[in-house]
């Protein structure tokens, strides 16, 4: 389940919060940690608001520590609910 923080963000009862920060970047935090994700504004068919992102971009926290695969799914999983949520799809590139 998610709450709005605000106009731009959500946060799971997981321990998770999703928010945009910037025009191209939303910030993934758990757990004191924080992934910046760059994203590309576009619209899917039937004009539904869509981010694209590079799975690359999972890669590594902000502070440089690298991210298992398995992690990196899960945070895809959570970051794609929580913006669907708020009415965005995501697409990975």
């Amino acid at each position: 389940m998610f709450t709005w923080l605000n106009k731009q963000g959500v946060k799971s009862d997981k321990g998770f919060i999703v928010q945009s920060v910037a025009r191209f970047v939303i910030e993934y935090r758990e757990a004191n940690k924080c992934i910046s994700i760059e994203v590309e504004s576009d619209y899917a068919p039937g004009m539904k608001p869509i981010e694209k992102i590079s799975m690359n971009i999972l890669s590594k926290w902000d502070d440089g520590t690298p991210i298992t695969e398995e992690t990196q799914k899960e945070i895809l999983k959570n970051f794609t609910e929580a913006m669907e949520f708020q009415g965005i799809g995501v697409i990975v590139e």
